[in-house]
């Protein structure tokens, strides 16, 4: 609930930001850059002296347009996180250093706890434990609805089953 709560938000923040952007500052200025840098990116790739002019001409402005070009190129070479998005497709995003994942994706496994610690099933009791460690994850979040529904199935069989199950051997009569 908190999750999809959550999400919401991010979305409603998003549409804001993307319907505010283009009239901020911040937005037009990006653009100016983005538009400029394509122009320029054209104009070297039509005519390769081009550059070689810009540097004898311009010195210090031309290694801007260098060091934003090598910058995107060395992004863009970047190993990508592999962290698998709800589609199935892989995020990504650039991963950390010695990492599979971004950062974002490694704050989030960090936070998810490794397991469930769930009592053996072997009585009503451990069953009611069970099913009350299983709501508790769920609503901290550490439980996904998928493998929550999945687990109160087996609760479920399991509750159903209790009566029927011997786990001491049966004695022989000699």
């Amino acid at each position: 609930m908190f999750n999809m709560r959550d999400e919401r938000r991010r979305r409603e923040w998003e549409e804001e930001v993307k319907e505010q952007w283009p009239s901020t500052k911040a937005g037009q200025m990006f653009t100016q850059l983005a538009e400029a840098f394509t122009a320029c990116q054209k104009l070297v790739e039509e005519q390769p002296r081009t550059k070689e002019m810009a540097q004898v001409a311009d010195g210090e402005r031309h290694d801007v347009f260098t060091m934003l070009r090598d910058n995107l190129e060395k992004a863009n070479r970047a190993p990508r996180c592999e962290y698998p998005r709800s589609d199935g497709r892989p995020c990504r995003a650039p991963k950390m250093r010695g990492q599979k994942y971004c950062c974002m994706h490694l704050a989030m496994e960090a936070a998810r706890p490794t397991r469930l610690n769930l009592p053996a099933l072997d009585d009503a009791n451990s069953i009611q434990v069970a099913i009350n460690t299983s709501m508790q994850g769920l609503v901290d979040g550490t439980l996904d609805e998928k493998r929550a529904t999945k687990l109160a199935y087996f609760l479920q069989l399991a509750m159903s089953n209790v009566g029927r199950v011997k786990f001491e051997p049966e004695e022989e009569e000699d």
